[in-house]
């Protein structure tokens, strides 16, 4: 868990929070991840922009993962990236889902499509990906739905939805 504090959306302190993060995210040097991804592309799906302490982690993502990926299978569309928790809990998500920021700035994930591919050639190239930089980091197949999830936590986990 992060060792700062961080109010729910509702709470007090959320819209202040999302504020500055607007802020920090609007000037170009902090909304340019790497050459073709961009922190807007991440935000949660009810607009909430995804913690600053966060960039990091979403430069080696897309660094080690989402660059190469695209390179090999063209053009690449976040279907989903950052979520708070009030969001992530609305849709049903894992509890600690490593799209919640928040419980950890070092590791995030994003739900990838691609225009060339399918998503085992997909799941199979990220892990092959994942062997290159260390062997951590999250790999879920999902057939039916057309994507994969990526995220770079400190360990090796995969999966098929």
């Amino acid at each position: 868990m992060p060792s700062v504090s961080v109010p729910n959306k509702g709470e007090k302190g959320w819209d202040t929070l999302c504020s500055q993060r607007r802020k920090f995210w609007k000037q170009a040097k902090n909304n340019t991840l790497t050459a073709h991804f961009k922190a807007d592309e991440f935000y949660c799906h009810d607009g909430s922009p995804p913690p600053t302490l966060a960039r990091p982690a979403m430069v080696r993502l897309c660094r080690d993962f989402l660059e190469p990926l695209r390179s090999k299978f063209g053009e690449a569309l976040v279907l989903s990236g950052y979520r708070h928790e009030d969001y992530n809990n609305r849709i049903g998500g894992a509890r600690y889902s490593q799209h919640i920021y928040e419980h950890n700035f070092e590791s995030v994930a994003a739900d990838m499509r691609f225009a060339k591919g399918t998503p085992a050639q997909w799941a199979a190239e990220a892990k092959r990906l994942r062997t290159k930089h260390g062997g951590d980091g999250g790999v879920g197949l999902y057939p039916r739905q057309g994507f994969i999830h990526v995220d770079n936590r400190g360990y090796k986990a995969d999966w098929s939805g």
